[in-house]
């Protein structure tokens, strides 16, 4: 993302269609493994919504052409990673600023957000390029009115969808639209695992990142902004390590005294200014975590909960952390009982101030 202090997301059009790519099966060319080996190939799987607006005009002419191309869109993800991996990559682009020394060059796992970010340039990029390519064939034809091969999506826009854009506006409170494919507004949601980069956790390493065209509108209209430049706008990102599966003395019942029980610990990290989400990173916090739990002795499940975000913020340097302690054997009848808490940094340095100044 770009650093302009004015630059935000379009309004979101009255109608917004998707495409989706579900668990693409990638193999991710370098990285460290969970034994800390780089070099080594690992499995990741990896999913997209790709919005934009909208599908009216394929659907009501019938005609691919308008239509965004969701195999191009998979061979582009594929070679993109593909090339992506064979050498280091540059962080130069806008996009990467605040996720790492500009400059700097990274292999694509050190940093999960790595990967979702190459995915959503290819999902953006194929739209910008679909919305310009239909935008040439429309006007193509409009400049050619006596051409006796008019095509077929003249034609047909001319009935339904020219009807549709005169009574219905994209955005609320805009004026009509004129192209097929709206060219303001494209968002991209990606979902990216890495199953086995940690051991110590079932369900592997989860990023998520919500990703959109942005303009600067100071003093200006989404369609006027557009004319000065587009830039892609991060609104959304979630890190998480899901089922780090732990032993512990946990619970105020005095069968709980005797004997170890199973607990699960899910940690979840949001927002784009954390410390760089690097694998190697979580990897270690993982494993100090796991370590750290099992010699503990609560009797409540939130008192473990606020100790394993301690951990999380202040010796490893993330903003907040929301942790989810859960026991599977709480309750005969029940899979799991727990306890979700979410922390921040700034609160643990208030509670320490606040122990100093009664001491």
């Amino acid at each position: 993302m770009a650093d302009i202090p004015n630059l935000k997301p379009p309004p979101r059009p009255v109608i917004v269609d998707d495409i989706h790519l579900r668990n693409i099966q990638i193999i991710l060319p370098v990285g460290p493994d969970p034994w800390h080996r780089s070099g080594k190939p690992q499995p990741c799987i990896a999913s997209m919504k790709l919005s934009y607006s909208s599908a009216i005009a394929a659907a009501t002419a019938d005609d691919v052409s308008l239509s965004l191309d969701y195999g191009k869109l998979y061979r582009r993800i594929e070679a993109g990673i593909r090339d992506a991996g064979k050498s280091p990559i540059a962080v130069r682009d806008a996009m990467d600023i605040g996720r790492a020394e500009k400059g700097k060059e990274i292999l694509l796992d050190q940093d999960v957000r790595i990967v979702a970010d190459l995915i959503t340039k290819c999902g953006l990029g194929l739209l910008d390029e679909t919305i310009a390519g239909v935008r040439r064939m429309v006007h193509a034809h409009q400049s050619s009115p006596t051409r006796r091969r008019a095509s077929q999506v003249s034609r047909r826009m001319s009935g339904e969808y020219a009807d549709f854009l005169l009574q219905a506006p994209f955005y609320e409170g805009a004026t009509p639209g004129t192209d097929p494919i709206d060219s303001i507004f494209g968002q991209c949601e990606v979902w990216v695992q890495l199953p086995k980069v940690l051991l110590w956790a079932q369900g592997g390493l989860k990023f998520r990142s919500v990703t959109t065209w942005g303009y600067d509108q100071t003093d200006l209209s989404p369609e006027d902004a557009a004319e000065t430049g587009r830039q892609t706008l991060v609104l959304e990102e979630e890190l998480r390590i899901e089922g780090i599966r732990c032993y512990c003395i946990l619970g105020v019942n005095s069968h709980e005294r005797l004997e170890k029980q199973c607990v699960m610990i899910t940690l979840t990290f949001r927002g784009g200014r954390q410390t760089a989400w690097a694998v190697d990173t979580y990897q270690i916090m993982t494993k100090t975590v796991a370590e750290r739990v099992e010699a503990t002795s609560y009797q409540t499940v939130e008192a473990l909960a606020t100790f394993i975000a301690r951990i999380a913020t202040v010796e490893f340097g993330n903003d907040n952390v929301t942790v989810m302690v859960e026991k599977p054997s709480a309750l005969a009848f029940v899979e799991k009982a727990g306890v979700e808490i979410t922390r921040s940094k700034a609160f643990f340095a208030h509670q320490d101030f606040q122990r100093m100044k009664k001491a």
